[in-house]
């Protein structure tokens, strides 16, 4: 039997795949500042493809997520006051605001302070340690609200 195909399912299909490809890199970022003291020339470089998936896929990707969103919910059988919904809303506003007010100035000044530190003598300075250390931190926080919001999406409580 062939599937039909609706606005309503490409909407959702939207959706979801705009949430797989804004998020999903963003879990291994950790990987990424897990080479770090083994290679710390390296840290700029990182940092910049950081950058570049940050500007050219995540924030994009998570304005699509809001807009096929907003979609999905006018086109299907939902008031916009079911719980899921609600958290996703939360979701995306928070981690939209953590992508502008948080993450791109803090990973903007690692940066800085990674080629400041390698400049001056080739060794990371506490101060890019404790940065990136915080931006880790904020960075568990913000994938563990997209972890949950997923959750509430896929079970809808």
């Amino acid at each position: 039997m062939l599937a039909t195909i609706t606005a309503y399912g490409v909407g959702l299909f939207i959706h979801i795949l705009a949430v797989v490809l804004a998020f999903g890199p963003t879990f291994g970022y950790g990987f990424f500042f897990s080479v770090v003291p083994e290679h710390p020339r390296a840290t700029p470089a990182i940092l910049a493809g950081i950058q570049k998936v940050d500007r050219y896929l995540s924030l994009p990707g998570a304005l699509v997520v809001l807009v096929a969103g907003i979609y999905v919910m006018a086109k299907g059988s939902w008031d916009g006051g079911e719980l899921f919904i609600v958290v996703g809303f939360i979701a995306i506003l928070l981690l939209l605001g953590l992508q502008h007010a948080f993450f791109v100035p803090q990973v903007r000044r690692a940066r800085a302070l990674a080629e400041r530190d390698l400049a001056d003598g080739g060794t990371l300075s506490d101060e890019f340690t404790a940065l990136g250390q915080r931006i880790g931190r904020v960075g568990s926080l913000a994938g563990l609200a997209v972890v949950v919001t997923i959750f509430f999406m896929t079970v809808k409580p």
